[in-house]
């Protein structure tokens, strides 16, 4: 599955931090720019990406760490730098190169680890590659066919992050359905579950009775022609599925707000919802985001009304928070 490490320190991780852990491989490593400058990616002699280390991102939104994290982040406080080191499950020595890249941050620059016990500071040799490995896209897909792409995560929380979204551009731009498989016991965020919604793609959930089954439908899946698909019984629901939704005592609360506005120079974003969270919470959003995590304070002016912020779509998160009660386009 994709390796996922989360290095969160109080400072931002400059240039000369970076280089220190990206030398964690060694000096026969080298290191390439991706994703038009979002991201490094330390490669082997071969080319092949071993890891990824994207673009710091200051999280000021409180409780965000712990909202996608979960009771492993409860400790960390905002504002925080999120920095996310992604390790290629083509190699085995990869997901250990990866703990070594996020642990010399944490070293240099303190903070903490998600997960917490995957971080050193060792040098860790990579084997040289014959370059035979299969291809699995830009992204370092794992399991590319000609028919989807399966990206693997073991993370309590799917959000929307920047690596996910342009996933699932590059994935439509191949004609391939994007499947995410999981856990039962991970959650995907309301930007993810409506991205979904939009594109070809499916939640699969590894069950250990029925194997896979559709997470927001609870249909019984089968591996077929590369990819996963719907068995064709109309009963086929997996027990797991009803099981959990009738457990949940929970109750969510979906809001759509449509509002018109007239393009002059004065036009001013995000009042319509900064007007219903105050409505239904006492208080205004507490944040907003092209992408999760959610790192800026809810600011209108300062957001949606800068030059190159597209209006509230998709890819606009904003949460709402009055005590222990969330609603918003960031809630899980």
């Amino acid at each position: 599955m994709t390796q996922d490490l989360i290095a969160l320190t109080p400072s931002m991780p400059d240039v000369r931090t970076i280089l220190a852990g990206l030398y964690a491989g060694g000096p026969d490593l080298h290191v390439d720019r991706v994703f038009d400058g979002a991201a490094v990616q330390l490669c082997a002699r071969d080319g092949r990406p071993l890891v990824t280390v994207e673009v710091p991102v200051l999280v000021q939104v409180p409780g965000e760490v712990r909202r996608l994290l979960g009771a492993e982040a409860r400790a960390t406080e905002e504002p925080v730098w999120w920095t996310e080191v992604r390790a290629t499950t083509a190699v085995a020595e990869a997901g250990r190169l990866a703990g070594s890249v996020a642990g010399r941050l944490i070293a240099v620059l303190g903070g903490t680890a998600w997960p917490a016990d995957t971080v050193h500071t060792d040098v860790v040799a990579i084997p040289g590659m014959d370059g035979t490995t299969a291809d699995r896209g830009p992204f370092d897909i794992d399991v590319l066919t000609d028919q989807g792409a399966l990206v693997i995560q073991d993370r309590p929380v799917i959000a929307a992050t920047s690596w996910l979204t342009n996933l699932m551009q590059s994935t439509v731009g191949s004609a391939r359905e994007l499947q995410i498989v999981t856990p039962p016991e991970t959650r995907l965020t309301l930007p993810v579950r409506t991205l979904l919604a939009n594109i070809p793609a499916r939640w699969v959930v590894r069950d250990p009775t029925c194997g896979y089954y559709d997470g927001l439908t609870g249909a019984i899946l089968r591996w077929h022609e590369g990819r996963f698909v719907r068995m064709q019984e109309r009963a086929a629901v997996a027990a797991a599925f009803v099981s959990n939704g009738d457990a949940r005592d929970e109750r969510q609360l979906h809001l759509s707000l449509h509002a018109v506005h007239p393009a002059d120079e004065h036009l001013l974003l995000g009042g319509v919802l900064e007007a219903a969270g105050r409505a239904l919470t006492g208080a205004p959003p507490v944040g907003w985001s092209t992408a999760e995590p959610v790192n800026q304070p809810w600011s209108p002016r300062q957001g949606w009304s800068c030059p190159g912020i597209r209006p509230p779509q998709i890819r606009v998160g904003a949460v709402c928070r009055a005590g222990s009660w969330t609603t918003g386009r960031g809630d899980p």
